[in-house]
């Protein structure tokens, strides 16, 4: 007696499941690796943009160490190739200061052999008094002239309001809307009316910070900006950082320092 089996197709099954799971372990396999290789992408390009943003500061550190005293134009520096990494970097000087100026703090206005009006721009607040949320409202400025007369070094002084403050503390009130966005303007003479040679200005934040620009015809340079570029010989990556430089000053405590070019002496009453 003959007995006959008929054929199945459990082996075909078992290949196409094998097939599928290689076709899972595939697609895993692949987009771990295209994890893995965009991450090292991404990390590459981070530590290159760290490396070269910080070849661009060491430009800018370089262009802080210059004699600013000696600059007259703009002034670009010798480039500077570290490790692929081309950093240039330029300094341009200009008559127009625009800073933001620390409540206390003072900057230094460079009004040598300058006769004429400059014009000071500031504060971006619309109030004076300080509201809810605690914000102390627009600054007040103390404008200081220094001139010689007759050989004697003088000072004359300009407190500037931008508007009445509750309570009043008797400053000059400012009504002239300012420009740029700025709330206030005033125009200051050059020399002052009682005459002499003007030296320099210095113009101090009072209540608050503000943001300050003066501005005038034939002003010599009050202000610099240094901008260093960086980039790769090879590949995309380039930065570029700016920063601007006002003129060296005396510090501010100084202000309320005595100076004599002779002996002080003392009147007793």
């Amino acid at each position: 007696m003959i007995h006959t089996t008929k054929p199945t197709n459990t082996s075909g099954q078992v290949a196409i499941v094998i097939l599928l799971i290689m076709v899972v372990l595939l697609t895993v396999g692949l987009s771990l690796a295209s994890r893995t290789t965009q991450e090292l992408f991404l990390s590459q390009q981070e530590s290159e943009s760290a490396r070269v943003f910080n070849a661009a500061e060491v430009g800018v550190e370089d262009a802080l160490s210059q004699d600013f005293d000696l600059i007259t134009g703009t002034v670009t520096l010798n480039p500077d190739t570290v490790a692929d990494v081309t950093t240039q970097t330029t300094i341009s000087p200009s008559s127009t200061l625009e800073t933001q100026l620390v409540e206390g703090a003072a900057v230094h206005l460079n009004l040598q052999n300058y006769n004429g009006n400059f014009t000071i721009n500031w504060a971006r607040e619309t109030t004076c008094n300080a509201d809810a949320a605690n914000n102390p409202g627009a600054a007040s400025l103390l404008v200081s002239i220094y001139f010689e007369e007759a050989g004697v070094t003088k000072v004359t002084h300009e407190v500037l309001t931008p508007c009445t403050r509750t309570p009043d503390d008797q400053f000059t009130l400012v009504n002239t809307a300012g420009t740029n966005g700025y709330y206030r303007q005033r125009s200051i003479s050059v020399p002052p009316t009682m005459g002499g040679t003007t030296l320099f200005a210095r113009v101090r934040a009072v209540y608050a910070d503000t943001a300050l620009r003066v501005t005038g015809t034939g002003l010599p340079t009050q202000f610099f900006t240094i901008r260093s570029a960086a980039n790769t010989q090879v590949g995309e990556e380039s930065r570029t950082v700016e920063v601007g430089r006002t003129l060296s000053g005396a510090p501010s405590f100084m202000d309320y320092a005595v100076y004599s070019g002779a002996g002080i002496t003392q009147d007793t009453p």
